[in-house]
Parts: structure tokens; sequence; C-alpha cells
């Protein structure tokens, strides 16, 4: 090798090793973004044409990724967020439920009952029959609130499906802008690591919303899927919206309604099976409740007389109805409506089971056993089995979605970790990584140096 070789090769190591060194310093320098991923510095032998050796080149710098743990991480990231949307969900309706209490719905009913019950030993009593109507509408207000609660609950939902589907299509258009870049910077031959961190980060991002699957395409661009449908590559992305068939939530592209895609996690996922289906089913749990109770309350009353008012009691009085005396509409929207004549008059509560008798407490007795007695309205339980039975369904699915969170949490925080540590920056590393290549750097600053001097020493030669 000649000496002008040996200083061009000792001069174009020192531009390498500085560049190393660059690379380097910019690890260093994110050690704490966690959405930066560690560059390797890959460093190869230069050749002549010939085929000699002609110093040392930056072959590449590498983005240090795991695609596998990349990949894990957007499913379990996609089940947490799922079950934690449904546990929290779920947590505000037991909240609005607040059962066991003294505010739940089940001691509202015993206390109905109950009043019956204390009106049986003395039906001609006003303030036992004062007690039955203002236990029954503290009973007609707390289900009101409820069934209020629950639906604010699901309209709350409803907002957040808007958030969610609208955050879908900003990630998608960040992607697919992503890509662009990346396939024209790669085809250049400019590094793209940063740009393909950022869009790594909004990738995750979206998989905490809805499940998506990636896969790799030509230049560095990653092709997303959005529930089983097309989401973006580097020339296009889809816009979603949410539509409604047959009460069943579902992700449709904006161009094409009739394609919906299979979502199975994610936020959008627990939006969707709370809204279509959990909650109606509550409610409509409630609703055969009350619908119920107003039946069979009515039909026991109806039979009945109230005490003598004039000269003769009266039957055929509805307990609930409408301000008309409907008894079809005595319970509408969450509210159940007790008769305006029993409301302005309690003499109209039917006790009696004998007319002109006012000392009978049989009818009373009837619907103070009506909370014990099994109805096959209610596939043959009784009023309060119903309603223990439907809080079991929504404690299950509550433990589940709980159960869930925490197992999916740990395994999420393992491969985080994993992720990290194959990917973060260890500034030890880093910082001898930075004293090889400042000796390397200072060892070809030394042969430029020895080339400079021989160069020096030739040139006195020829001059002398």
């Amino acid at each position: 090798m000649s000496i002008g070789n040996l200083l061009d090769v000792a001069s174009r190591a020192m531009n390498v090793f500085q560049d190393a060194i660059s690379t380097t310093g910019q690890n260093i320098t994110n050690a704490n973004n966690t959405d930066y991923s560690r560059q390797k510095v890959i460093l190869s032998s230069d050749v002549t044409i010939a085929g000699q050796g002609d110093g040392v080149k930056v072959a590449d710098i590498q983005r240090v990724r795991d695609t596998l743990v990349d990949t894990q991480v957007q499913t379990y990231q996609s089940v947490n967020s799922d079950a934690s949307k449904k546990s929290d969900t779920l947590q505000q309706i037991e909240s609005v439920l607040a059962e066991p209490s003294t505010d739940g719905l089940s001691t509202y009913f015993t206390n109905f009952f109950n009043s019956f019950s204390q009106l049986t030993s003395n039906p001609n009593s006003t303030s036992l029959r004062l007690n039955v109507i203002q236990q029954a509408q503290q009973l007609s207000d707390r289900f009101k609130q409820v069934i209020d609660g629950i639906s604010t609950v699901q309209s709350s939902l409803q907002n957040d499906a808007t958030t969610d589907v609208n955050s879908i299509n900003g990630y998608l258009k960040d992607i697919c802008n992503y890509n662009k870049e990346i396939y024209a910077a790669t085809i250049q031959g400019t590094n793209t690591n940063q740009l393909k961190d950022e869009r790594d980060a909004e990738i995750t991002k979206l998989s905490s919303l809805v499940n998506i699957s990636v896969h790799q395409g030509d230049n560095g661009v990653s092709v997303v899927s959005v529930a089983g449908l097309q989401g973006t590559d580097q020339q296009s992305y889809n816009q979603f919206q949410l539509t409604s068939v047959n009460g069943q939530m579902r992700l449709t592209p904006q161009n094409n309604s009739d394609s919906f895609g299979i979502v199975n996690s994610g936020e959008i996922n627990a939006i969707m099976n709370l809204s279509s289906n959990i909650i109606p089913a509550i409610k409509s749990n409630l609703d055969t409740l009350a619908n119920t109770f107003v039946t069979q309350v009515n039909n026991a009353h109806i039979s009945g007389n109230t005490l003598v008012q004039g000269s003769n009691s009266s039957t055929g009085i509805p307990f609930f109805s409408d301000s008309t005396g409907n008894t079809a509409n005595a319970y509408q929207n969450g509210l159940i409506s007790i008769n305006p004549n029993i409301l302005s008059n309690p003499n109209n509560i039917a006790a009696s089971a004998t007319p002109n008798t006012d000392g009978n407490g049989d009818v009373a007795n009837q619907i103070a056993k009506l909370g014990d007695s099994k109805l096959a309205a209610l596939g043959g339980q009784s009023m309060l089995d119903y309603y223990n039975t439907m809080l079991n369904t929504e404690g299950t699915e509550k433990v589940s979605a709980d159960n869930t969170v925490k197992s999916s949490s740990t395994i999420l925080q393992s491969l985080q970790n994993q992720q990290s540590s194959f990917s973060g920056v260890s500034t030890d590393e880093e910082m001898t990584n930075v004293l090889m290549y400042q000796r390397s750097y200072e060892a070809s600053a030394k042969l430029v140096s020895v080339a400079n001097d021989l160069l020096s020493i030739i040139i006195n030669m020829v001059a002398t």
C-alpha cells in the first residue's frame, strides 16, 4: 500500500469512527426514550476494485429490534386494554347498582314487601298505609335512578367509541405517512431508523384500541391490518366508522359499510361488547323484573277491596298505573308509576279480600308474600332471586375481566422488559463502545500522523 493510500485509509477510518461515536452518543442521549430503538454500527472491511484491503467502512447502522417480541407486545397490549375497559365500565355499573348496601334495589324491594306485611296486622292504620306509599315511591325513585345511571354509562361508551374510532383513523393516517417517508428514504439510501421508531410507536398505540396484524413489506414498509381488514401501507389508508346492525355495533370501512371487521380485542372490542350485549342484557333483566313486579302486585291489588268510603268499599283498583289509570303504561323508561288515586288517598289501598270489611288484611298479606313467590315469568325464581342472579352474572363478568387484566398485565410487563432489554439502551455498554471507538479514532489519527511523517521524509529526500 502506498503512503498516499495509507493516508487515505487512515483519514477515512477517522470519519468512520467519528460516525460510530456519533451513533453511540445518539444512543446515550435517548437512553430514557421508551420509543427509541438502540442503533448498532456495523463495520466491514473496505476493498478496492482489485480486491485488495482498503480500510474500514460503515456497512450499516442497524436498528435493533425483535419483531417476535414486538408482535407479542402488540397482542397483549390489545388484550389488556380490552379487559381494562371492560373492568372499569363494569365497576361503574356496580357503583350504580350499589349492591350490597342500603341503597341497593334489593333493600327497596324488601322494604316495599315488608310495608304490606306490616299493613296486614292493622289494615285500618293510616300511618301504615302512608308507609306503603312511601316505600313504593322510594322504590320507584331508586329504580329510575338505576336505569338512568346505567343508560348514562352506556351513553358514555358511545362517546368513547366515537373517540376511539377517530383515534384509529388518525393512527392509520400517520402510519401511512411514515411508510411513505420510509419507503422514499430507503430507496434513496437514507437512514430511516428514527422514522421507524416513530411509526412503530403509533402502531403500538393502535394495538391498544383494536386487534391488528403487521407484516413487513418492501423497503421498510409496515403493512397494517385492522380487525382483519386492510388498514394501511405506503400508498393509502382506510378510514373506519361504527355502524349498528340488529343492535350489534360493528366496525366498518367508511367506503364500504357492507364489509365489517372481526373485532376480538382492544378497547373498542370492550366497548362494542358492553354496548351491544352486556348492558342491554342488564337493562332487559331490570325491565323484566319491573314489569313482573308491577303485574304481580297489580293482579293481587285489583282483586282486593279498599277501606269503606261512604257506604261501600271499592275493588278493581290497580296499585301501579299511569295518570289515566292505564296499567299497560305503569312501567315505562325505568319509571314505575303509582296510581294517582292511591297517592292522593291512602284509603284506596286494597288490603282486604272481603268487600266492606275494613279489618281484613288478606290481600295485603298476599302482596307481602310476593317477594318470596316463585314466578313463571322469572323462570321459576322469586323477584329477589332473579335480581340476585343478574347481579351474579354481572359480578362474574367483572371478576373475569379483573383476572384477565391481572394476567395480561403480568405478561405484558414481562414482554416490555424483554423488549427494553433487547432494543433499549444500556449506558454502561454504550460508554464502553465510546471508549472503544475513541481508541480506534486515536489510532487512525496516529496512522495519519505516521503517514504524514513518512510523506514529509520522502519529500525532503527528493528535495535534497
